[in-house]
């Protein structure tokens, strides 16, 4: 589906009529010439207010926005053994990530490269899971992780669901461009498994044009695994800010323990319900900036 694009609704306020000064004695075509003039203006000043104050006006008005998550999903079209570490076969692996780690069933693995069938470079049981065998048609979800507390990472945004003026850098998939200035309201959330016998705590964080936003940080506590299921936590929060033309934001995070990761779930069967991406990110324009 092809994205709309940048387009502005110009606001033009009507101005006040020039009325002509009033003859000595009364005259018809002067007091018609005066009707005429109040009369076109105050349908000027009806026709700006529908802008704001009727459902078919206010839909001619566009704000920049943008909505964007990262989901990562795939199935394997050839069966694990639970020591294998050739490379992974799966129906595609256009939306992940070069490198980085998937999810299949309980298992975290780490990959270093990809084609557009197989992920390459197999480590199996990362992140404090177990190697398990998996069957054709298991779903395969990519996760995102970090090394340790101390090496923080960028939240990267495969894929647009609504843009205009509001996008993804189209180098640098971590990077939320603005096109237009003003101020917006930005919002994550982000999808936490831990599958360690731990409990974790993770912090997320925003970025402007590389540096970090001073206030802009939060900490999640994710807890434990229990049985076989990863414990799990949904994280959300928002910031308004000031951004000129051409910024960019990132989200960044960093696990305490080095163990949590950002994973997609695939779509259930009990119960029943559809993608949980790993990461939402939304950025919605609030109001021009101030002079």
């Amino acid at each position: 589906m092809a994205l709309p694009t940048f387009k502005t609704q110009p606001l033009i306020a009507p101005q006040q009529p020039r009325l002509l000064a009033a003859p000595v004695q009364y005259d018809a075509q002067y007091q018609e010439q005066y009707s005429n003039a109040l009369r076109l203006y105050f349908n000027q000043l009806q026709n700006f207010n529908q802008l704001f104050t009727t459902n078919t006006g206010g839909a001619l008005l566009q704000f920049p926005n943008g909505a964007f998550h990262q989901d990562g999903t795939t199935t394997l079209t050839a069966a694990m053994t639970n020591v294998s570490t050739a490379d992974i076969q799966v129906v595609s692996t256009g939306l992940f990530a070069t490198a980085g780690h998937i999810l299949i069933g309980t298992e975290l693995i780490a990959y270093t490269g990809k084609t557009s069938t197989t992920f390459t470079g197999i480590t199996r049981g990362v992140y404090g899971t177990t190697n398990v065998a998996h069957s054709i048609g298991d779903a395969v979800s990519e996760a995102l992780g970090v090394a340790s507390a101390t090496t923080a990472a960028a939240v990267p945004l495969d894929t647009t669901d609504t843009s205009n003026g509001v996008s993804i850098d189209t180098v640098d998939n971590t990077k939320v461009v603005f096109a237009v200035a003003g101020y917006y309201n930005i919002q994550f959330s982000a999808q936490l498994l831990n599958f360690t016998t731990s409990d974790d705590n993770v912090t997320f964080w925003y970025k402007k044009n590389g540096t970090d936003i001073a206030y802009s940080a939060g900490i999640q506590a994710v807890p434990s695994k229990h049985g076989s299921s990863a414990g799990a936590a949904i994280v959300s929060w928002n910031i308004v800010l000031p951004l000129d033309a051409d910024d960019y934001v990132q989200l960044y995070f960093a696990s305490e323990s080095g163990n949590t990761v950002c994973a997609t779930y695939p779509a259930g069967v009990a119960p029943v319900h559809p993608v949980s991406p790993s990461v939402i990110l939304t950025a919605t324009f609030v109001s021009a900036l101030f002079a």
